[in-house]
């Protein structure tokens, strides 16, 4: 359930990402990198606690400016924390 969740999200990322103007080129690859390490985390190949950090960061880079962007990201690190990552 959770993972289909994480699936979904991610797909809601892309889709808000190909939507979202402003995002200079460094925002896109933070968002790149947090896609990436989501996506390994699927693939039970990356570190839960290192994305989940590291998406929190972004989080922090986006609230004001790109609030569907942060709502999306806060959800990935509730679902990750719901399947105990």
């Amino acid at each position: 359930m959770a993972e289909s969740k994480l699936r979904q999200l991610l797909h809601n990322l892309d889709t808000e990402l190909q939507k979202t103007p402003g995002l200079d080129e460094k925002q896109r690859q933070q968002i790149a990198s947090i896609r990436q390490e989501v996506a390994a985390v699927l693939a039970e190949m990356g570190s839960p606690a290192q994305s989940k950090d590291r998406i929190g960061e972004a989080v922090g880079l986006f609230e004001t400016s790109h609030p569907q962007l942060t709502l999306i990201l806060e959800q990935v690190i509730d679902t990750l924390a719901g399947m105990g990552l």
